[in-house]
């Protein structure tokens, strides 16, 4: 099949939704993370586990299922297998994560059958993805990401599926709640924002000097790195800090040889990110609640946030005003964006961020930064 940029295009409709459901789930845990700081912080809370479910599947895995669709054939330079399988995924996940998170606020009866819906949701878009990767002529290392990427989306479900049945049947183990979140948080997040960024960066600081090679060595050190902090093996640690000095020489790399001097917000947004990473880094072996926090809202919340100001201007852009480029006047690219409002919202959420664990104070900063962000992004659609 001859692959064209033209039927690698994903209609606007299937990203801009799974981004519409993820902004829903980013706003609901906001307020609980404001409203409840406390539990949040407590393990196995019922209004954390709400919060945690709304944040990291609703918002992250959501923005991450839409911004998938859109990229992967990019990367991968094929279309889409079934471009149409993108709208029942983002019908059984949305469903799923809603009724997931009201049973664990309210209902408890709802959370195996949201999670069922969301396991299914991730199952289709997992083989939706092995059929789109089986047809591309060749892998680069940030498609590999992306694979490993769908398999700890499917995994990460699985491990919490098993822990619900051993609640039930009787041979629960508090062990296998930590593999779930090591895989869901490592596995899932820190593979797919590094492969992205290396991506987005390079191409958003019209860089000439992405290295392969680096992300090749961060996609092993990392995955051996999380295996070996789910097994409490000290080298485990040790690997993960190669994997995050590797992602930071990626970074500096790709900014060093990049013709565009100035770094816009979605690139600030990275590399505060990346330092939050760091920091949840240092905390871990000392407050592992507090590494948890600095890399949730710090790391996913922050970076998923300048990720959307450019990833969704250049959709809008191109689906709204490409054609009609040359024959009409045209915003330019750079003026779909209020960037006052995302920088706002930058500065909230990473101060919000690095305070949550040390006051409850900080889920309220962490709440002004949300509308900020919420109405940047509303801007970008009604231009």
């Amino acid at each position: 099949m001859l692959v064209t940029a033209k039927n690698r295009t994903v209609p606007l409709s299937l990203p801009l939704g799974f981004f519409l459901v993820g902004e829903g789930f980013f706003l609901l845990a906001s307020l609980l993370l404001a409203l409840h700081p406390e539990a949040v912080l407590t393990p196995r809370h019922p209004l954390g586990l709400a919060a945690a479910h709304a944040l990291f599947l609703g918002f992250g895995v959501g923005v991450l299922l839409g911004a998938m669709h859109q990229l992967v054939p990019v990367v991968l330079e094929v279309p889409l297998f079934r471009v149409g399988w993108g709208y029942p995924v983002l019908l059984l996940f949305g469903l799923g994560v809603l009724l997931l998170v009201l049973g664990f606020l309210a209902w408890p009866g709802l959370v195996p059958l949201g999670g069922a819906l969301a396991l299914l949701a991730l199952l289709w878009f997992a083989l939706h993805m092995l059929l789109t990767f089986r047809a591309a002529p060749r892998w680069n290392p940030v498609g590999t990401a992306l694979a490993w990427t769908v398999f700890y989306l499917v995994l990460t479900p699985l491990l919490g599926l098993l822990q619900a049945l051993t609640l039930r049947f009787g041979f629960y183990d508090p062990e296998r709640l930590y593999w779930h979140l090591g895989a869901g948080l490592l596995g899932v997040f820190l593979l797919s924002v590094v492969g992205v960024g290396h991506k987005l960066v390079g191409m958003f600081t019209l860089s000439h000097g992405e290295r392969g090679d680096l992300l090749g060595l961060f996609l092993f050190a990392a995955n051996l790195g999380l295996l070996g902090l789910l097994l409490r093996e000290r080298l485990g640690y040790l690997l993960l800090l190669v994997a995050y000095a590797l992602a930071l020489g990626d970074a500096l790399f790709i900014l060093r040889h990049r013709m565009k001097r100035a770094l816009d917000l979605g690139v600030r947004h990275y590399l505060l990110a990346l330092g939050f990473w760091g920091l949840s880094l240092l905390a871990l072996p000392f407050r592992p609640a507090w590494a948890v926090a600095w890399f949730g809202l710090g790391f996913l919340g922050v970076v998923v946030a300048g990720m959307l100001y450019k990833i969704l201007p250049f959709l809008v852009w191109t689906h709204r005003y490409a054609p009609l480029a040359g024959k009409a006047r045209v915003p330019l690219l750079k003026e779909m964006l209020p960037e006052g409002a995302g920088e706002v919202s930058m500065v909230f959420l990473a101060l919000g961020a690095l305070l949550f664990p040390l006051t409850p104070f900080g889920g309220w900063v962490w709440l002004l930064g949300v509308f900020p962000h919420l109405y940047a992004l509303w801007e970008v659609m009604r231009r």
